[in-house]
């Protein structure tokens, strides 16, 4: 028996995700940013806030301690330049918590979601990211955290440079090239991994490192801003290879349909047949 062909409805055919992010200032002040022009976005204590092309940067030094929140929705990514100059690239769905000046001992910062950082490393106030039960220290360092409170382990990726991840329990200083998965546990477990395929979502791309679909299914989710889910159980399927970020949901489907995932799309609601 021929299967029929998916058909997608014009008004199925979901765009990709874009740049965009809310700030949230130490007053309570939500400001959307997608649609912001270059400039001037906010000041506060002294601190001015700008838009460019590359995201939100930092000019200026706070004399309070005042924090700052970036979060985006499903179908978001942002960048912004912390006002240490540390480089941050927000991944969809995501969020970090700072301050407008880092004092003290050492720089922190809260993520969660998934983020990439390149850090400016400075010896004498170490750079510090806390996601979850997980703190990883920068020793010099470019890295990316998955943090996503719908997977099982935050995942601490390696670049370059070293980064130290620890748990209340356990510690492990990282090399290039290795991920440390903290498991709600606190144990903490290092494998070798392809970082271009762990960071390609900065550069447009979704990659699939033999994951199953249940995994696949959650990037779409959070990239095209749609919600998934499964009538019975999660068909057993691998996928291995990479697709754009800039393409609409439909190319998506056809590849799904492709590999004989059957599926219904209503609107923005994708259910996975058996």
């Amino acid at each position: 028996m021929v299967k029929a062909p998916v058909v997608i409805l014009p008004g199925e055919n979901i765009a990709p995700g874009q740049s965009g992010a809310t700030l949230h200032l130490a007053n309570g002040k939500a400001i959307p940013l997608d649609n912001l022009q270059n400039g001037l976005v906010a000041e506060q204590n002294g601190v001015k806030i700008l838009k460019d092309k590359n995201g939100v940067t930092y000019v200026g030094k706070a004399n309070a301690p005042l924090y700052n929140d970036i979060t985006t929705g499903r179908g978001q990514q942002w960048q912004l330049t912390l006002p240490d100059g540390t480089k941050v690239w927000l991944n969809a769905v995501s969020s970090i918590h700072y301050p407008l000046a880092f004092s003290g001992q050492q720089r922190m910062v809260s993520i969660t979601g998934e983020a990439y950082f390149e850090v400016v490393h400075n010896a004498k106030q170490p750079f510090t990211v806390k996601a979850g039960n997980t703190v990883i220290e920068d020793i010099g360092t470019a890295f990316n955290i998955n943090a996503y409170a719908d997977e099982p382990f935050i995942k601490t990726t390696l670049v370059h440079g070293s980064v130290k991840v620890s748990t209340e329990k356990n510690s492990s200083l990282l090399k290039p090239g290795q991920q440390a998965a903290t498991s709600a546990a606190n144990k903490i477990k290092v494998i070798k991994v392809n970082t271009e395929n762990i960071t390609g979502w900065m550069n447009g791309a979704l990659n699939f490192d033999n994951e199953d679909l249940g995994e696949v299914m959650k990037k779409v989710a959070r990239w095209y801003d749609i919600d998934v889910t499964y009538a019975g159980k999660i068909p057993k399927r691998t996928f291995a290879g990479s697709i754009s970020r800039k393409m609409n949901l439909s190319e998506f489907l056809k590849l799904l349909e492709f590999e004989n995932v059957d599926f219904k799309l209503d609107g923005k609601k994708i259910t996975i047949l058996p």
